[in-house]
Order: C-alpha cells, then structure tokens, then sequence
C-alpha cells in the first residue's frame, strides 16, 4: 500500500552516485516516482559541498566500478555508518563490498527498470522511508511495475523485460529523437531481440513495439523510425 501524500519539503532526499548512464537514469527516474527527492553526484567532491545538509538524506545509491574500487568506501567515511545505502555492482563482487553496512543491499547493475523500482520499493520500506505509488500512464497506456506488462485500456500486453524497458524509452521520451547508441545503452539486453542474426536488432525491436503497443496514426500515435540511426515517438493530436 502507497504511502500518505508528501508534503513537498518532507519528500525523502536520496544521494545517488551513479558514473553510468543508465544507472544515472534509471536511478533517477524510479526515485521520483517513489516520491523522492534524487540528488545525483559525479564526484566525492560535488557531495562533500553539502555540507551539514547530508544529514538531511533518508538513503544512498552507490553505483561501483571497477576503475575506482575504494569509491564506495570513501562515500561511507563521508555519510557515516547509519545511512541505508543500496549498492549497485555491474558484476557480482568476489570479495568485501566497499562501505557495506548490515542495514545496506546489493543488486545486479543489470536489472531492469521494473526490478530497481520495485527493489528500491521494498529497501525503502523496510528502513521506514516514505514511498509514493507508482504510476506509469500515458493516455491509456498503463505500465505496471509490478508484473511488467502494460495496459491499453482493459488489454494487458505481455511484455519480455528488455521490451517493457525499450518502451519505456519511447514513452520517457515523446517528442524527441533517440539514437541508436542511447538505446543500446539503456537496454544492453535489446541485441538479443533480433529476429534473425543479420537483422538490427532495435529497428525490429521498435516495430514489434509499435504493432504490440498501437503506436500508430489511427490510436493517436506516430512511431517514426530512420533505419539503424534513430526514432521518435510522438503524440498526435
């Protein structure tokens, strides 16, 4: 059950130190929608700024990487031992996890948009950290989190994982142009939705999403896709 409707100055501050993209995007986007505040970091430093304000935060996201193993240490010296933090690993760590504490948790880098929502869902109610509802609609699309499929109307549309995040892509995103390479990069799973080896992967992927999805003229919506290059995803009125 959602919880009540935040005040605006009492929404949960959340530090996420994200170096990817797609960590840096999806922590962001799945945040906000809990109702959090998401203050991203690229650097210690740009953290160490706020001052006697992180003691204002109600959680941390940690992306690690290998090039900077001791980050996640150095950011736990900075925050204290009591914050929750959610650690977030591209590969599973063989050894000690840099600044784990016993209230923290660790996930995969690689899972997708509906798995973070629902794991920082259930992170930030087991430490009693407000969250809000979250709702995914446009028109009537609806996304559900919960089982990754989408509504369209009373219609369920079952959806593979990297399709549901593919979408989502398109949706996040109406009216503007997304590349190839931005694609690749929020759905590393896409390559493997290819119908046959020579084929590109994301043009066909994107077509299967536009038959699936109704995203066509006469529902209200234009897939326009320049082949191996782009698309775009708008909203006819």
């Amino acid at each position: 059950m959602a919880s009540p409707t935040l005040a605006p100055n009492s929404r949960p501050r959340v530090a996420l130190f994200a170096h990817t993209p797609r960590t840096r995007e999806y922590g962001r986007r799945a945040l906000r929608l809990l109702g959090c505040v998401p203050l991203v970091f690229l650097s210690l430093e740009e953290f160490l700024r706020m001052g006697a304000r992180t003691r204002e935060l109600s959680l941390a996201f940690i992306e690690h990487i290998e090039e900077d193993a001791e980050f996640g240490d150095t950011v736990r010296r900075a925050i204290g031992d009591h914050l929750p933090v959610l650690h977030s690993f591209a590969a599973a760590s063989g050894g000690a996890i840099p600044g784990f504490r016993i209230n923290d948790m660790v996930i995969p880098a690689s899972q997708s948009f509906a798995q973070l929502c629902r794991t920082l869902t259930s992170f930030m109610q087991r430490h009693k950290v407000p969250t809000s509802e979250i709702r995914l609609m446009w028109g009537g699309h609806r996304f559900c989190i919960e089982s990754g499929n989408v509504f369209i109307g009373e219609d369920m549309v079952q959806l593979k994982p990297e399709e549901f995040d593919l979408a989502l892509e398109l949706f996040f995103n109406i009216g503007t142009r997304i590349s190839r390479a931005w694609l690749r990069t929020m759905v590393p799973a896409m390559q493997t939705l290819r119908r046959r080896p020579t084929g590109i992967a994301p043009d066909f992927a994107i077509l299967r999403l536009r038959d699936l999805l109704n995203l066509e003229p006469i529902y209200g919506w234009e897939l326009q896709i320049t082949p191996g290059l782009s698309c775009r995803l708008n909203k006819l009125t």
